[in-house]
């Protein structure tokens, strides 16, 4: 005989997830011991089996029954036990023991439990038992692993086990969804609504690799071990704070999750055995865990001793409300959820019982073993135990997400702060070290570049030097021209003289307003060697903002190249040269950038700044004496200093890219190979040009490339590198504030990860650093602080904004650091990672964005050359990617992304070009992105949310009858409009019978949109219009509304129409034949008003309104008119519907070409998931048939009822109600709504439509 029985709650939950192939054995829970002595195998069989009978639960499979998932406890008795002699083999028992674990159960066919006995020889055995969690918890492995040790002896004497009776768990699971259906709950419902409202939907640890799209449950585990002092300090500790030793390591764990993650609020998983307060099923194997979800607050710089006494109430709250089930408070608090990772948090912390000493079996010596079996539920979960004066255990972690040595550090940063808070309980939480200080002395010399390597000479002195040595060297060349060093020596010379003539000298700033030029060039050294600091004005900027500047900086002149006043003033210069030497500490350019006020503020760089970037640079690469650079920047970005003076201070030949070159990649290449340049910068654009085909490369003659500024692939890097034979690239890193680049990963590898900003320069510092000035450990985002030679002198004119920003440096008295508000993380190889700016960390629905992880998503989708992306903060934040190459719709770039990045990290909205947007500097112009993307959405897109075709009308039908959702959209999500993992079973089952085809649990979880389930139905069934009659709603009453297609000929639209309509009347839509394959459409509006009344067949008595929106207008009135001669209770309703009778305006109705007619399938969101190219043929030429029969159509005059509802917004078709009226007999009624002619059957229009239907039902 079978038993059937409901599942309990959290069976239900293990049910779901084992429908997940990611799953596998991730709920598999095994026990291993090795066994010295003479086991009498037989008897241990039948003590399993004994086992078997006397627990249900091990003998109970787990099916589907009308929807529901039922647990089926079975008569027959037996534990599966494998035999296997290993005697001798080795590898074969170690491989036995790896992977027996691993084998997942069929809990549909199959027992839940099982065993592996492994013969080692005659006196050593291993035993393997595998239980599934199903059926399975902590403290029923105390109950199975005690039990079978009596039973066994009792096997071996011949006596009955003398066992307490057990009740059956089937009991337990009714008794709990008996509780549940009650009024019991709703004090617990209350509690937890409260205390987890607004929880963060996820914990952002810092991982090593991006989190998979669907979570892998992959794991491995890092032993754990506080030693028996710390065990003793701990629970002395607890004792003199009112606490539980498993308290402390709670708060500990909360705090290490804080500092990992950055945040506060911070929500921890707690299994409890919930066994029923009075201990009902003492004696039962079962799954009765409950766990509870604790949350703690641990912001406002609270102490230790605090934060214990916080968790501890937070646990005894919890533990006071343990009888509401987990699942059912997922379903009340309802977090975002994602297939990603599992809701309310992502870590555990249990106090897992010792198996030591459970099982006895009489004269064999039963040890437990390790299981190397740690599948990861959570991204992190911690286990410990109190065994003889040691708090032990270990610490599993995922796979997909950490490496081993990352978990064996947070192991390390867990005891650590243990130790502290023992030692300073009465400390703020905050100060206690994650770095002990061998570890913070690493982190520190990683902060420091290498001794510098300082060359004689300022920039002046340098460029004069190779002037005198060679001043018939060519150094300069632009549009053409040639300058040798002595000509640019001599110009410079008595440009410098006369600016001195004009006071001009140290400590003044001299403006330069100037193209890329010759003049330009002569203008700086000129500067330069008057003793003076320029101030670049680039004529590209706005106007506004260089005079701003020039305000700002008070310079003592502006030179202008135009009309040729920098030669002019040049040639008043006397010729002989007088050098104003420059201390290191003199100001050498001054370049403004942009404030976080609007206002721009100019960074002052010193003289010594810039040398010691050129000695870097040389002491790396070398100079290039007589060989060509070139220069690309726009004056006012920093790089052009590098561009610049560099070559004119080591003896090479300058080439500036001509103006007409800069902007088109193709055309610079090629310059660059026609004057066989060997250094220059590129901006990153430009690299990830040149990596879509690194062919593009071959011929170039460079050795030496800088390049910075945004984040490029370490890949593209390398590609480059590989395609030209010697090339070294320096990728840079730094704000202005740091003299162009502070920082630098060289020789880029081919991986695939975002290139590194890499290690500080010679004699320059970084520092990634917590809020508390504190070096951050490997793997967590710190801020970027740099320091030393790289520093500027701060902000000119503006002190109190250069003493906020150019701080003390605490790590060498005396000096300053830059906080750049930019993010970074250390790598173990001790290069950085950047991580985002501080102040612009993306965060929506609760869920944290890494714009670099989505940002190698789509460069990893086919025919993606570049991307981008950010936020659009213009009402309600969304993601925005720009993406230049793989032209998609929305639909189809979701779903090019949904197995590479987690549903939330999805963008909504695509803002395609040809090529990203740069601006002058080559970077990223987020502007253009963000209009782009404003413009796409711009275009009034309506039936967002009605269903499209007969898949997603059936499926919404379904939902609705499942849901009690009150509006549900084809782009819900199934849990965000009350779906729960029981429905969601209930779901797969309906759909199921509905289709006549299985759709897995799985992909209802994992698809859990109207939208995408109907992509894997389509994807097996042919495709069918699904009839030209649609039943919205059958209707309970003696009315019924019929909706007529517009002229693309679906009815769907009127969906959200019939929701809003009486529930007793029926709501049917009718569709053009010839959506369908083979179908033909009817010839014309006469034809379809005559077949459509014979497929609506109205009944005597019945009440009829006829509506239709645009062209179906013109088809209900014609059915109206040839209904009023025999059925007096109809009515039309015309939902602006336009006519003329202007013959010219009749001709003009044509036929919509192919390309028009997509873009409004798109507008009108017709594009759904998988839609075939014949399916879109079709509906184009039904659109461009029923224009044409529009066009043909006079309507005559009718005497039925009409109702003209004229659209009054912005694209109103006047004359509607003239025409109409000429031809109603009978009564005629116009009503003005005020929207959009597509608007009416959406927005607030909607219920102004539905109320004048319901009246028309009423009156007839």
């Amino acid at each position: 005989m079978q038993v059937s029985a409901p599942l309990s709650s959290g069976q239900q939950r293990l049910w779901t997830v084992s429908q997940l192939t990611e799953a596998g054995s991730a709920y598999n829970e095994t026990m291993a011991f090795t066994l010295r002595g003479p086991l009498d195998r037989a008897a241990l069989r039948r003590a399993l089996d004994a086992l078997a009978e006397r627990h249900e639960t091990l003998r109970t499979r787990f099916a589907v029954e009308d929807g529901q998932p039922v647990q089926i406890v079975l008569d027959e008795t037996g534990f599966p036990c494998t035999v296997t002699d290993v005697t001798g083999q080795p590898e074969d028992k170690a491989a036995l023991r790896r992977t027996e674990p691993f084998e997942p159960f069929d809990l549909a066919s199959a027992p839940p439990a099982r065993a592996r006995l492994l013969i080692d020889g005659p006196e050593h055995h291993i035993l393997l038992i595998t239980v599934h969690h199903i059926v399975f918890d902590g403290w029923s492995r105390t109950v199975l692993l005690r039990e079978l040790g009596v039973l066994y002896t009792a096997e071996l004497r011949g006596d009955l086990a003398d066992l307490p009776e057990t009740r059956p768990y089937r009991e337990y699971a009714r008794a709990q969804q008996d509780w549940l259906a009650g009024p019991a709950p709703q004090p617990h419902e209350t509690y937890w609504g409260d205390r987890l409202d607004g929880v963060p939907a996820v914990l952002d640890l810092p991982a090593d690799r991006p989190r998979p799209a669907r979570q892998d449950y992959r794991g491995a585990r890092v032993r754990v071990s506080l030693g028996p002092h710390l065990t003793a300090a701990v629970k002395k500790l607890a004792r003199e704070h009112g606490v539980t030793p498993y308290s402390a390591v709670l708060t500990c764990w909360s705090m290490l999750l804080s500092r990992l993650s950055g945040q506060d609020d911070i929500v921890v998983g707690v299994p409890t055995a919930n066994r029923g307060g009075g201990g009902e099923y003492p004696a039962t194997i079962g799954f009765f865990v409950n766990t509870l979800a604790v949350r703690a607050d641990l912001g406002g710089g609270v102490t230790g001793a605090v934060l214990l006494k916080q968790v501890r109430a937070a646990l005894r709250g919890a533990i006071d409300h343990v009888g509401l089930p987990f699942e059912r408070v997922v379903e009340l608090v309802n977090p975002p959820r994602s297939p990603a990772h599992t809701p309310l948090f992502q870590t555990m912390v249990a106090w897992v019982p010792t198996v030591h000493d459970l099982l006895e079996l009489p004269g064999v010596a039963a040890e437990p073993l390790e299981v190397e079996h740690a599948p990861a539920k959570f991204d992190l979960a911690l286990g410990m135990a109190d065994e003889d004066g040691d708090i032990t255990g270990h610490l599993d972690y995922a796979v997909a997400l950490f490496d081993h040595a990352t978990a064996q550090r947070y192991a390390r940063y867990f005891v650590r702060l243990l130790e502290q808070l023992v030692a300073r309980p009465d400390a703020e939480a905050t100060s206690y070290e994650l770095l002990d200080e061998a570890e913070r002395r690493e982190i520190l010399a990683w902060s420091a570049g290498p001794r510098p390597n300082r060359r004689p000479g300022g920039l002046v002195e340098r460029f004069t030097a190779h002037a005198d040595a060679a001043p018939d060297a060519p150094a300069l060349v632009c549009d053409g021209r040639t300058s040798t060093y002595g000509e640019l020596d001599q110009r410079t010379t008595r440009l410098a003289n006369a600016l001195r003539a004009r006071g001009v000298g140290p400590g003044e700033v001299v403006a330069i307003h100037s193209e890329r030029s010759t003049e330009l060039v002569v203008a700086v050294l000129g500067v330069l060697k008057a003793g003076a600091a320029y101030l670049p004005l680039d004529p590209a900027q706005p106007p506004a903002r260089r005079e701003a500047m020039i305000e700002d900086a008070r310079p003592a002149l502006v030179l202008r190249d135009d009309p040729d006043s920098i030669a002019a003033l040049a040639a008043e210069g006397d010729p002989k040269r007088r050098l104003v030497p420059a201390g290191p500490g003199e100001t050498a350019y001054v370049i403004y950038t942009s404030g976080s006020t609007g206002r721009p503020k100019g960074v002052a760089v010193t003289h010594h700044s810039v040398l010691a970037l050129f000695d870097q640079w040389l002491d790396r690469f070398g100079a290039t004496p007589g060989e060509a650079t070139s220069a690309w920047s726009g004056i006012g970005f920093d790089a052009s200093v590098h561009e610049l003076l560099l070559p004119l201070t080591t003896g090479a030949v300058l080439h500036v890219v001509p103006e007409d070159v800069r902007a088109d990649p193709a055309a610079l290449l090629a310059w660059l190979r026609e004057h066989q340049v060997v250094q220059a910068f590129l901006p990153p654009s430009y690299v990830r040009w040149i990596d879509e085909d690194p062919a593009r490369a071959a011929g170039l003659a460079l050795r030496h490339v800088l390049t910075g500024v945004e984040p490029l692939p370490e890949a593209a890097l390398a590609r480059f590198a590989a395609a030209v034979p010697g090339l070294r690239i320096c990728f840079g890193y730094g704000p202005t504030e740091a003299t162009l680049y502070a920082t630098a990963h060289f020789d880029p590898q081919p991986v695939d990860r975002p290139a590194p900003i890499g290690r500080p320069l010679p004699g320059s510092r970084m520092y990634l650093l917590d809020e508390r000035l504190r070096p951050v450990p490997p793997g967590i985002a710190g801020e970027v602080f740099l320091a030393g030679d790289c520093l500027a002198r701060g902000y000119l004119h503006r002190p109190g904004l250069t003493a906020e920003r150019f701080v003390p440096d605490p790590f060498a008295p005396g000096e300053r650091m830059y906080r750049t508000g930019d993010l970074a993380r250390w790598l173990p190889s001790g290069e950085a990672e950047y991580a985002g700016r501080r102040d612009d960390q993306i965060k929506l629905r609760g869920f944290r964005i890494e714009p670099g992880e989505v940002t190698a998503a789509l460069l990893a989708v086919p025919g993606v050359r570049e991307a981008a992306v950010l936020v659009d903060r213009a009402g309600e934040p969304k993601l925005v990617a720009g993406v230049a190459g793989g032209g998609r719709t929305l639909h189809e770039w979701r779903a090019a992304l949904a197995d590479r990045l987690p549903d939330y990290m999805i963008p909504s909205v695509f803002a395609e070009f040809d090529r990203l947007p740069l601006n002058p500097s080559g970077k990223l112009d987020r502007d253009a992105v963000l209009a782009q993307a404003r413009a796409s959405t711009a275009v009034n897109t309506v039936n967002t949310a009605a269903p499209r075709d007969h898949v997603e009308l059936a499926l919404h039908r379904i939902w609705r009858n499942l849901l009690l959702h009150p509006s549900i959209g084809v782009s819900d999500d199934f849990f965000d409009v009350g779906g729960t993992s029981i429905s969601a079973i209930k779901l797969a089952h309906t759909i199921g019978t509905e289709f006549g085809r299985e759709l897995p649990i799985r992909d209802v979880i994992l698809h859990p949109t109207i939208e995408a389930q109907a992509a894997l139905l389509r994807a097996d069934e042919p495709a069918s219009a699904g009839g030209s009659l649609i039943e919205f709603r059958r209707g309970t009453g003696r009315a019924r509304v019929v909706c007529v297609h517009p002229a693309g000929g679906t009815a769907f639209c009127y969906l959200p129409l019939s929701a809003a309509l009486p529930e007793d009347a029926g709501v049917v839509g009718i569709q053009s034949p010839g959506l369908g394959p083979g179908e033909e459409p009817l010839p014309s509006v006469e034809a379809m008003a005559e077949e459509y009344l014979r497929l609506v067949a109205p009944q005597p008595g019945e009440v009829l309104v006829l509506c239709g929106l645009s062209y179906g207008g013109l088809v209900a009135y014609e059915m109206g008119r040839r209904l009023a001669k025999r059925h007096p209770r109809v009515s039309v309703v015309l939902l602006d519907t336009a006519g003329t009778d202007d013959p010219a305006a009749r001709a003009a109705i044509g036929p919509v070409p192919a390309a028009e007619f997509r873009e409004k399938l798109v507008r009108f969101n017709g594009m759904y998931p998988g839609i075939e190219d014949a399916q879109i043929e079709r509906y184009h030429r039904t659109y461009n048939h029923n224009r044409h029969t529009a066009r043909e159509h006079d309507p005559g005059e009718s005497a039925a009822r009409v109702v003209f509802v004229q659209a009054t917004g912005e694209d109103t078709i006047p004359g509607g109600d003239e025409f109409w009226r000429r031809r109603v007999l009978g009564e005629f009624e116009v009503v003005p709504v005020g929207c959009g002619h597509w608007d009416l059957l959406e927005s607030a229009a909607l219920p102004r439509v539905a109320e004048l239907i319901t009246a028309e039902l009423a009156d007839r």
